[in-house]
């Protein structure tokens, strides 16, 4: 899965994203002639497409969506009462 990040460093064929706050050091190569700034996908560590603001926004929201619902998914059908064994 590929997520969206921003670019915050940037050279020839390394560069540092931001994924909500954590940064991470990616492979480049793929993807020429990035820019501080740039939103881009990343997958395993390599930018993989170029991507616009809102469209990185649409993604993240789908993500949170899903991280929802599978959280919704796994918890208890009724919180209070005891768990079965």
């Amino acid at each position: 899965m590929a997520v969206p990040a921003q670019l915050v460093e940037c050279d020839e064929t390394e560069a540092v994203v931001d994924l909500h706050g954590n940064r991470l050091r990616i492979n480049t190569m793929l993807v020429p002639d990035l820019k501080v700034g740039d939103w881009i996908l990343v997958h395993a560590g390599f930018a993989i497409q170029a991507i616009d603001a809102q469209n990185a926004a649409d993604t993240w929201a789908v993500l949170q969506d899903a991280q929802r619902l599978i959280e919704e998914a796994e918890a208890p059908a009724h919180p209070t009462a005891p768990r079965r064994r």
